[in-house]
């Protein structure tokens, strides 16, 4: 039998400026392309209520116009040369980001640096944009399997910015105006909440010269607290209609934050309940009753706190026999002993999947991305397939007992208009 190839870990790299911008980065020496985000230590649970969803009306912003460049050219520079420009908003971070081969970097660096520091935000802009957004707003909407999230996580988080929409709301869409962007950008989108991470073929010390050239000494205003709010809610169940055909189903719970070492047994208990055809509920819901075409489990480690839960999407008349099922496979995995076998199985496919990443210059970004931001500190590969090795059934089951017996376990039910 062949030997197995030892793990690849890149170059990994770290370095503060002088402005307060940290930029780290992960060399691929054997790829011949690189991507690169600009991230902000900032989203959508640190506004304020009045504000709700600046932060992705700030996203939107950011690719109409600096004073160098119009919205037409921002994306045909990056997109001219075979790459790829994008941005997306969290709950605690925003991020702008390109994909170019190699030889591109500069004009990466050039337009992500410009349309995150110097966009006009023009009133004309801004007003039209607001419709483009509020017209998004009614997309998430009319998709089901997206409504129901934000039913949820406004069920889960009652009472905190985290239950809110990252998109926002339309009385607070109403009042967003330039002056409103201009003074929110300069408060939170500077100085250590900047993070420039990129991974590929490309040189570091190079990177962070130009960053270092481009990015001009900000202070960085007090930080907002993040403070979750207490789970306080006796209601469990929620239902909500709209038009729909399949009645949507989210069960889940608070779970856990992105450093708390528990996340490797969650990780493969993820993958264990609900993580691929394998899993337990793809093959009892979907294979055995034919109740599914979509069900799988899902987690979502933030600063403070985490998301952990189950959805599927069934026909009406049959949801509570698909609910039922869900609540089964979670008491047995609560209480019935887990076979090693079975971890063994999941540890393998969790390991494939990271190793996977590793050819992924983009992949590889945002695990940087959020190391940094989360824990300050980088581990390589086959640290992580180290922890991931050391899970065994009982941390699986003891980590499944916290989250889906020891706290409120919440069910949202979006089903068709009758």
């Amino acid at each position: 039998m062949a030997k197995a190839s030892p793990i690849r870990n890149g170059i990994y790299r770290k370095t503060q400026l002088e402005s307060g911008v940290r930029v780290v980065t992960e060399t691929m020496p054997h790829v011949h392309s690189l991507a690169i985000g600009i991230w902000f230590d900032t989203g959508s649970r640190d506004e304020p209520e009045q504000l709700a969803g600046i932060s992705h009306y700030l996203e939107h912003m950011n690719f109409k116009g600096t004073p160098s460049r119009s919205a037409a050219v921002i994306p045909r520079q990056i997109e001219g040369r075979g790459g790829h420009l994008n941005a997306f908003t969290g709950p605690e971070t925003t991020c702008f980001y390109a994909r170019v081969i190699s030889e591109h970097l500069r004009d990466a660096v050039e337009v992500l640096s410009d349309i995150t520091q110097n966009s006009l935000y023009e009133t004309e802009e801004v007003d039209r944009e607001r419709g483009v957004i509020l017209e998004e707003l009614k997309n998430n909407e009319d998709t089901p399997d997206e409504l129901i999230f934000d039913h949820f996580m406004d069920e889960v988080f009652a009472g905190d910015p985290l239950g809110r929409p990252v998109i926002g709301t339309r009385e607070a869409l109403a009042r967003i105006d330039q002056a409103a962007l201009k003074s929110y950008r300069a408060a939170r989108y500077n100085g250590s909440r900047v993070l420039v991470v990129a991974a590929g073929y490309l040189d570091h010390d190079r990177l962070a010269k130009m960053i270092d050239s481009r990015f001009r000494k900000e202070e960085t205003a007090d930080r907002t607290t993040r403070k979750i709010a207490p789970l306080e809610s006796s209601v469990l169940r929620h239902e909500h209609t709209t038009t729909t055909q399949q009645t949507h189903i989210l069960y889940g719970t608070r779970s856990i934050a992105y450093n708390d070492e528990r996340k490797y047994p969650l990780m493969v208990l993820n993958a264990l309940l609900g993580g691929g055809a394998s899993s337990r509920l793809f093959q009892r819901i979907r294979e055995r009753h034919g109740l599914a075409y979509s069900v799988y489990s899902f987690m979502n480690n933030l600063g403070d706190t985490g998301i952990f839960g189950v959805y599927a999407g069934t026909e009406p008349k049959r949801a509570e026999k698909a609910l039922a099922l869900i609540e089964k496979e979670i008491r047995l995995v609560c209480r019935e002993p887990i076979s090693k076998r079975e971890i063994t199985h999941f540890k393998e496919q969790l390991k494939g999947s990271l190793l996977l990443g590793l050819e992924s210059p983009s992949s590889m970004m945002h695990r940087l991305a959020k190391m940094e931001l989360y824990t300050g500190k980088w581990y390589a590969i086959d640290d992580v397939v180290k922890r991931i090795d050391a899970v065994t059934p009982e941390m699986v089951q003891e980590t499944a007992r916290d989250l889906l017996e020891r706290q409120p376990v919440f069910t949202t039910i979006l089903k068709p208009n009758a």
